[in-house]
């Protein structure tokens, strides 16, 4: 073989070698960037708030998946934003989100939210200042509600629905509030700003324990006792809780992984403990969502 021919196959070798690195330094990249899993969450108290709560699960399924799950806290507002521009592949927020991004989106319920006290389960409540004259639901007619968002199951739809089946139209009956957080709405009811909040089951006992107010600086209207349910609450209903959604575009094996990951989350695990709850249960029958939604007119 020649000089000329040896320095040939050289470079022929050479550069094999070459496109062999790139091929495989790619396909490493695209694996990796697969391995990604965005997680979103409704940040209902806040964006730092999210991350306190939320940040040891996204670790907890970073470690028992070996995807790399990063967190996305998200206000109301942006929520179908991230969803419609594939900016997310998993929500973690309320009912009402849930039913319409599955409707308009395809994405599907993987597991429940086992709350601390609640269970898997919430409800609504309404309520006032002690003091307060308004006393029942037909005195809520005519008054000022505060709510967190339209956009919130706990601390709107819920109540409305079960005003609505109790023959009272709330949105156009009252004088309705948004505030942009449930800590504001109760205290908007404390200060006077409004006559009467709703919020989700659970709110006034956190910001009672958090020595924000105290209970006995507020009367719950129409007062319910669910068998163990222990929280304050004034629908007669109870709705499954939180779910946590999947996008379609996410994968039927991660997507499996992540859902046995969840379910199988200890309940005193440090995740479950910062995000306040016990873990998650097989997705819950969000039909009667769907059902208030198609009846209860938000502007």
């Amino acid at each position: 073989m020649t000089n000329k021919s040896k320095t040939g196959s050289k470079l022929n070798i050479f550069l094999t070698g070459l496109l062999i690195i790139f091929f495989l330094a790619g396909f490493a990249c695209r694996v990796q960037a697969a391995k990604t899993v965005r997680f979103g969450v409704l940040a209902k108290r806040g964006f730092q708030a999210a991350v306190k709560r939320w940040k040891p699960l996204t670790e907890y399924l970073s470690r028992k998946t070996g995807y790399d799950v990063k967190l996305v806290p998200l206000n109301f507002k942006e929520i179908e934003d991230y969803v419609a521009d594939n900016k997310i592949d998993l929500l973690l927020a309320n009912q009402k989100f849930y039913v319409k991004m599955k409707k308009k989106y395809g994405m599907q319920a993987i597991a429940t939210v086992i709350n601390s006290r609640g269970g898997p389960y919430m409800g609504g409540v309404i309520f006032t200042q002690k003091g307060s004259p308004v006393r029942t639901i037909r005195q809520l007619v005519g008054k000022r509600i505060g709510v967190v968002s339209y956009g919130s199951a706990g601390g709107f739809l819920i109540q409305a629905y079960d005003l609505l089946q109790r023959g009272i139209n709330i949105v156009n009956d009252a004088e309705i509030r948004p505030l942009e957080g449930q800590d504001y709405v109760v205290y908007a009811v404390i200060n006077g700003a409004v006559d009467a909040g709703f919020v989700r089951t659970g709110q006034l006992e956190s910001m009672a324990r958090e020595r924000k107010v105290k209970l006995s600086q507020l009367y719950v209207i129409s007062k319910q006792n669910h068998p163990n349910f222990p929280l304050l609450c004034s629908t007669v209903q109870l709705w499954p809780a939180w779910p946590v959604a999947a996008s379609r575009r996410l994968s039927k094996g991660v997507t499996n992984k992540i859902k046995s990951a969840l379910q199988s989350l200890p309940s005193n695990s440090r995740a479950a403990m910062a995000g306040k709850i016990k873990g998650f249960a097989p997705p819950g029958d969000y039909s009667v969502v769907a059902d208030a939604l198609d009846v209860v007119a938000v502007p």
